[in-house]
């Protein structure tokens, strides 16, 4: 559970081009306004994110060296007072489940992080539309802290879509050499990481009084998978995975359903499969690409055998960085 008090300023990179401060990894920053401000955080009884582990506050540079935080622990009355130390592009602080600010005006905050950097690690960073232009704004610099800190990002996946589908044309040049330059600065900001672009999912509009795959859909994931090209970047094609024209009627009309009645967002039950159609398609390149000479049938066949196995996480990294 996270909450917070309401004297806070958001700065989001989806519409503000000019930041106070640097976003963060995020793509969002943060400003006190007014103490003291304070956040709450509890771990959740359900299995697996029952623990905060090591719970980090990162923030930015500032010129204020008044800031101070006071930690309170829950069950007990201690309270333990650190001063936030301003001097570098990203700082770090260790903290406990309640935090409150004081005198931290104009000092960037740009989160908390709780991870114990064992196993695999997922960050998900979605922001409401966004259609991925906007990660140009990143800062070079403070990126290059962020990715140290958090430990060298492998893989960076971009998925976008729903909110460049009705731009009011089919022609996607534009989008094609914007998300280009994108790439290009995730790669300065992450040089470690390898990168896989997944092109929108179907979408279904009403025509007449029918319900088809928008004109769109098509169109722009072409420009996705030409953007991959230009920046040999790994592609997988979510629309033609989905099983192509018309494939969200009927993932809407399937039983039970597995998207809303929006025709354009997955729910619980199709994002799972989802993540089974990428998962089936990842393994299928890299199969093949270690055994090139293996039919479909033989390599459906090592992916099942293969779907309960634990398989290295630098297996994919090597064959997108061989590719």
């Amino acid at each position: 559970r996270h909450t917070y008090s309401g004297n806070w300023k958001r700065e989001s990179y989806v519409n503000v081009k000019h930041p106070t401060r640097p976003f963060g990894v995020a793509g969002q920053v943060f400003f006190v306004k007014g103490s003291p401000a304070w956040v709450e955080y509890y771990a959740s009884q359900q299995a697996h994110i029952s623990q905060l582990y090591t719970p980090t506050l990162f923030y930015g540079k500032s010129a204020n060296h008044d800031a101070y935080i006071e930690i309170r622990y829950p069950g007990d009355t201690t309270r333990v007072v650190k001063p936030l130390t301003t001097d570098k592009l990203l700082n770090t602080i260790t903290l406990a489940e309640g935090i409150n600010f004081f005198k931290a005006d104009s000092i960037p905050i740009y989160g908390v992080n709780s991870a114990d950097f064992s196993g695999v690690h997922v960050d998900n960073f979605s922001s409401r539309g966004n259609s991925g232009l906007p990660l140009s704004l990143f800062n070079t610099a403070l990126m290059r802290d962020f990715d140290t800190a958090l430990g060298t990002y492998d893989l960076i996946v971009l998925h976008f879509g729903a909110n460049v589908l009705n731009y009011g044309s089919l022609d996607y040049s534009w989008y094609q050499k914007g998300m280009a330059k994108v790439v290009e600065q995730l790669r300065t900001c992450f040089p470690k990481a390898s990168f896989l672009i997944i092109s929108t999912a179907d979408k279904s509009s009403k025509y007449g009084t029918e319900m088809k795959t928008d004109t769109a859909v098509v169109p722009l994931s072409l420009a996705q998978q030409a953007y991959a090209a230009d920046t040999q970047a790994g592609f997988i094609n979510l629309y033609e995975l989905m099983g192509g024209e018309g494939s969200m009627l009927k993932w809407v009309k399937a039983n039970p359903p597995l998207a809303g009645k929006d025709y354009t967002h997955f729910n619980a039950r199709g994002t799972k499969k989802v993540a089974q159609l990428l998962y089936r398609e990842l393994m299928k390149r890299y199969l093949g690409y270690k055994n090139p000479k293996a039919t479909p049938e033989e390599l459906e066949q090592q992916i099942e055998s293969s779907r309960d196995s634990l398989l290295h996480r630098n297996t994919i990294m090597d064959f997108y960085n061989d590719k």
